[in-house]
């Protein structure tokens, strides 16, 4: 029921048009409703911001070509 009612308060939708949404539709709206909610505070961004970097799998290229002290392999 909280899912239901975060999705209600989010979209402006009435309790039957929720349960009347397709799944992928009624789901993008949780989670747009969670992201929405945690933008709100400084802890909810800065989990947001840990989530991204924890789920990065690949290095930043550019930042590390800039660090001092990096040299090209020649090739």
């Amino acid at each position: 029921m909280p899912t239901i009612k975060s999705v209600m308060d989010y979209s402006g939708l009435d309790y039957y048009k929720v349960l009347a949404l397709p799944v992928d539709l009624f789901l993008l709206m949780k989670k747009n409703a969670f992201l929405d909610k945690m933008n709100t505070t400084e802890e909810g961004k800065k989990y947001l911001q840990d989530c991204k970097r924890l789920s990065t799998t690949e290095p930043d290229y550019d930042k590390l070509r800039s660090m001092p002290g990096y040299q090209a392999e020649e090739v």
